[in-house]
């Protein structure tokens, strides 16, 4: 927390020298701190006082003026009298002005010089250096809400850029391999393969595969990007039914494995169904690919435990090493680079499980054990 430095000595001084102005500012800094109106309002408010205040000096001026001049004085004594009335009214009338004046161009200094730090900052931030932002205005008006807006404005082009950025060196990343294959595949069909059955199957089939790959990169990478602007529907539901729907979508599949699901039945949760139920694929897809399809064997469960809900998809695949564990959240990570691209896997698929998880406001963990199984865990708060 910032404190409030010392004020200067010759600044004390010169507060004291051209009291009240620098009293009507000061109480002009501390209505704006502490009072939540517009600036317009506390303006008005402030410059009323003031006028109230000087007309109010003034009236009782001339009115206790006037008393003490009628009080037992002749006419001529009583017409130098207003005279000199006349002329000192004359000249408070000019120093009111004045006062008016140096007050209000203080005033409206104080208010333009927060838009002016505003004008700077901005004119400061470019694609380039977006990390900037306005600093807070000491002030409960709308350049409070102002400069709130803008930062938050920023900070969704930040992450926007920030999203771009990932997805275009993403897709070069990733798209890269599947590209050679294709262009390999193609320059070998074009020498030899038009006459060679063999080399004509083998090149048709590895430039479908890899056409289905790059198709199923790029729809990931696009679910990907538009999590991060993803407006959820929330809907109440019962979790083992929709958990249920993803498990039997299976069935029909023709996959050695055997899933199995199991769960209470008496879980509620209300959050976005379409998207849970893409997580919860996305964990069977991986436990699939690393799960040998003889003996492989998936289990998903539901279940409660205090405050939130648990979605469980354990099987006894090939596991996972310590080193590999931390960092199989991460985009395009492999633990078996090999085995991962001849399975079809992008790399993609539990990063966006996770990001899916995040946006509901849950938690996704993993334990596993090299060549016992892995076990992921959803939490539902």
């Amino acid at each position: 927390m910032e404190t409030e430095k010392p004020r200067k000595l010759w600044l004390k001084v010169l507060m004291v020298v051209f009291f009240p102005v620098t009293g009507i500012v000061a109480l002009y800094n501390l209505f704006s701190r502490k009072v939540n109106l517009g600036i317009t309002v506390k303006t008005t408010i402030i410059f009323t006082l003031l006028f109230g205040l000087v007309l109010t000096g003034y009236v009782i001026f001339i009115i206790s003026s006037i008393e003490r001049q009628l009080t037992g004085n002749t006419i001529e004594s009583t017409a130098r009298y207003l005279m000199r009335l006349k002329i000192t009214s004359l000249i408070l009338v000019v120093l009111f002005i004045v006062l008016g004046a140096v007050v209000g161009g203080i005033a409206s200094t104080a208010m333009i010089s927060p838009i002016r730090k505003m004008i700077e900052t901005i004119d400061s931030i470019d694609a380039e250096n977006l990390d900037k932002r306005l600093a807070p205005v000491d002030s409960r008006d709308e350049l409070y809400e102002l400069t709130d807006r803008i930062n938050g404005m920023l900070d969704d082009i930040q992450l926007t850029l920030e999203r771009q950025s990932n997805f275009v060196s993403d897709a070069s990343h990733e798209l890269k391999t599947p590209l050679s294959v294709i262009q390999g595949y193609a320059g070998l069909l074009k020498r030899w393969g038009k006459d060679d059955p063999e080399i004509l199957a083998e090149g048709i089939d590895s430039i479908a595969r890899e056409a289905d790959n790059m198709k199923r990169i790029v729809q990931q990478l696009l679910l990907l990007a538009k999590l991060g602007n993803y407006s959820m529907t929330k809907t109440r539901f019962k979790l083992s039914e929709a958990v249920r729907e993803a498990v039997d979508a299976y069935s029909v599949t023709g996959l050695p494995h055997k899933i199995n699901f199991s769960g209470q039945t008496d879980i509620f949760v209300e959050t976005d169904k379409s998207l849970l139920v893409e997580s919860v694929r996305t964990l069977i897809d991986n436990a699939v690919k690393y799960t040998p399809g003889e003996n492989g064997i998936i289990d998903v469960s539901v279940s409660a435990s205090g405050d939130h809900a648990e979605i469980t998809v354990s099987d006894n695949g090939i596991g996972i090493s310590e080193e590999d564990l931390p960092r199989i959240f991460d985009r395009f990570y492999r633990c078996d680079k090999a085995r991962g691209r001849e399975s079809g896997s992008s790399g993609l698929g539990l990063t966006i499980a996770k990001n899916i998880i995040e946006i509901m406001g849950g938690q996704i963990t993993v334990s596993s054990v090299k060549g016992q199984g892995t076990t992921f865990k959803i939490v539902l708060y």
